[in-house]
């Protein structure tokens, strides 16, 4: 009896086990098809959209919101994200066309992975209120985790950037930069990123707007390292750059840069004495960066130089060229042109200055430029007959000293950049006066056919040829 009851009793046992793990079993089916659409529901809600804006403006120290996100299983894009107007930290950013993957172990250990974030377009400016961010977390009653914290930690493995655009600003010293691809890979302790192609804008009046080529290095807080920057200049000419920077109210910074066949700014150099148009090649040793400017010392040699006397023969050479009638002074290549120079704020120092076209002109001397103030002195040698030349005609103030072969002398330079002077022009125009005068007193002698006789015409021309003495051999 007892056998017959506890067998039907075992069969009810497991016709209810057996329910039970049906309906267990319809409950994992329906949670397994609705869990994916709720998980996309809250990924794809205002709160995941708000918790997200909390934790990147804390990475990119600023405040900013996300637009909505749009999921497909775990891939996500968003229209962009941006910063609040005014809001405060170093930079004000706009995030465009933004695409990712987040790891499926998201909602297991609470730990944004993103394997690669591509960006359409990022713009950066400088921020307004540059004073550190304040904690972004909402504050939450006692006892609770704030809601904030569902995420332990952000990983990015690569951030791709199609468009990289930096506004050039005070804050910036005038730099900035557009339509640049950029590869980024942060970590905990550096970030290191590659940038190629677009446009970069500098302050420096010599380097002008040029093409990036390639940059790499890295970053590691507060320090940028540039491992190497490559540019070309739209002439043709080629930059390279290296070295480390600290912004800040004063930044910190030390490299070199070295640039070959770059355009002579404004086309041509002389200060007045002569016009020369040429590339350049050269390098720069940046020592420090002071409050004002930097400080560092250069060489530069110029590149298919040509020597010329300048337009309307205004400059020193130009009337040379006139006294002398030496075509060779109208245009001639310089085999030698080169300097070293020294930077600080406010004054360049351009010393051992040496210019030659052999067996016609040598240029060697200092010169040194204090905002637009001009000051220097320049030894300027002609060939030996020319100088001789010149020498008489100005009376002998000019050219009499020989070195070498040329006849040397010492001219004092003055003014400013855009209007140089120099103490060797009003006797050089002396000369080229007299001799004007000289000429007009020969020509009215052979046209009067005087020769010093008594009558008017012949008493004029004596006079014109007592002023100057005899025209020089």
């Amino acid at each position: 009896m007892n056998q017959q009851k506890q067998g039907p009793s075992k069969g009810g046992r497991w016709w209810i086990l057996g329910g039970l793990a049906a309906v267990l079993f319809v409950l994992v089916v329906v949670m397994g098809a609705l869990l994916p659409i709720w998980v996309v529901q809250w990924l794809g809600g205002k709160e995941f959209q708000r918790l997200a804006s909390l934790q990147v403006s804390s990475l990119l120290q600023t405040e900013g919101d996300f637009e909505p996100f749009v999921w497909d299983s775990f891939s996500v894009y968003t229209p962009s994200f941006q910063s609040r107007p005014g809001a405060p930290g170093p930079c004000l950013w706009n995030i465009r066309e933004i695409r990712t993957e987040v790891s499926p172990r998201l909602l297991l250990d609470r730990i944004l992975r993103f394997p690669e974030i591509t960006i359409g377009k990022l713009s950066l400016q400088t921020g307004i209120n540059p004073s550190p961010v304040r904690e972004l977390t909402p504050p939450s009653t006692s006892g609770a985790v704030p809601s904030a914290e569902i995420f332990r930690d952000v990983q990015i493995g690569k951030v791709e950037v199609r468009d990289f655009q930096f506004a050039p600003s005070l804050k910036t010293g005038g730099w900035g930069a557009g339509g640049i691809t950029a590869l980024i890979q942060p970590s905990k302790q550096t970030t290191s990123f590659s940038l190629a192609q677009g446009e970069i804008q500098t302050p420096l009046s010599w380097l002008g707007r040029v093409n990036l080529v390639e940059a790499k290095g890295r970053y590691v807080d507060p320090t940028i390292f540039l491992t190497s920057l490559s540019v070309k200049a739209k002439s043709g000419g080629t930059l390279e750059m290296s070295g480390e920077f600290v912004p800040g109210a004063v930044p910190q910074a030390k490299g070199r840069i070295s640039w070959d066949k770059w355009a002579v700014p404004s086309g041509k150099i002389g200060v007045g004495l002569f016009e020369i148009p040429a590339s350049m090649s050269g390098d720069f040793v940046l020592q420090e960066w002071r409050k004002g400017g930097p400080v560092g010392n250069g060489r530069v040699q110029l590149v298919d130089a040509r020597l010329e006397p300048g337009r309307g023969s205004e400059t020193i050479l130009g009337i040379l060229g006139l006294l002398t009638g030496e075509p060779r002074l109208r245009g001639c290549p310089l085999t030698t042109a080169k300097a070293s120079w020294a930077l600080q704020p406010g004054l360049y120092d351009v010393n051992q200055i040496i210019a030659e076209a052999p067996g016609l002109l040598r240029a060697v001397g200092q010169i040194q430029v204090r905002g637009e103030s001009l000051s220097g002195r320049i030894e300027l040698g002609l060939e030996g007959d020319l100088g001789r030349k010149v020498n008489a005609l100005t009376g002998g103030e000019c050219f009499a000293r020989s070195e070498n072969g040329y006849s040397v002398q010492s001219i004092q330079l003055s003014g400013t950049l855009s209007s140089p002077k120099n103490d060797l022009e009003p006797k050089l125009k002396g000369a080229l006066e007299r001799t004007a005068i000289r000429t007009v007193a020969q020509i009215l002698e052979k046209a009067t056919g005087t020769q010093g006789s008594g009558d008017a015409a012949g008493q004029a021309v004596n006079v014109l040829k007592s002023l100057f003495g005899p025209a020089p051999k």
